[in-house]
């Protein structure tokens, strides 16, 4: 409360501990929640309006029918904002690491771009009308099927921020959680000025302005704004 922390997000992908846990292997929802309340009770302790908090869900197939209980969750524990997304990579790129194909198939099982249009719409439909009654702000995703197209200006986080491995290593993004092949220098090694201003972060730039990005930017939801 006193660090000066101007938000946090919680990633919460189910209203239930089932669900929950069939996506996050290993993670208790019950401690998730119970950590949302304690944020939540010593902010009211502060009297302090900060940090903002939000909900951060990733929508697929197995929780779909869950989003209206995480809006009414987010009421429930003092959260005003609930903002929902498609998976943000469907890893397709064909240099793809062996090690990755298990999450290519599971974004194909599980993403609501193939999934029936009339079942995603009632979801969000549900959900939507749960967050004007409870009054909690709800961010939802794009219902089409077909990238609609990158933005003109083509993907600005290589721009206006770096994501960066816990080695140091530089990566174009959060999407991309395949350093073994996308790489843009190590910046514990060389520094944060020497690679920010180097030439593989210069090509990168360059190429997503161009409309011909490298094919990793391709299969990214953000860029091809599916988000």
């Amino acid at each position: 409360m006193t660090s000066g922390l101007h938000s946090l997000h919680v990633s919460l992908d189910g209203a239930s501990a089932a669900t929950y846990k069939s996506i996050r292997h290993g993670a208790s929802f019950a401690k998730v929640v119970r950590n949302l309340a304690r944020i939540v009770e010593a902010r009211q302790r502060a009297q302090s309006a900060t940090p903002h908090l939000r909900i951060v869900t990733v929508a697929m197939r197995r929780n779909l029918h869950e989003l209206a209980d995480i809006v009414a969750l987010a009421f429930a524990h003092g959260v005003d904002s609930v903002f929902v997304q498609h998976l943000s990579h469907d890893f397709g790129e064909s240099a793809l690491p062996t090690p990755y194909l298990p999450m290519r198939r599971f974004v194909r099982r599980e993403s609501l771009l193939a999934e029936d249009r009339e079942r995603v719409s009632a979801a969000f439909a549900e959900a939507r009308t749960r967050a004007v009654t409870l009054g909690v702000q709800l961010r939802l995703p794009p219902l089409d099927r077909e990238p609609r197209g990158p933005v003109a200006c083509g993907c600005d986080w290589p721009r206006r921020g770096a994501y960066l491995t816990w080695r140091g290593e530089a990566l174009p993004c959060c999407m991309v959680s395949t350093p073994e092949h996308f790489r843009l220098g190590n910046m514990l090694e060389r520094g944060v000025h020497e690679v920010w201003n180097g030439e593989p972060y210069r090509a990168l730039r360059e190429a997503l302005a161009s409309g011909r990005p490298p094919e990793i930017c391709r299969s990214c939801s953000l860029y091809r704004r599916t988000f």
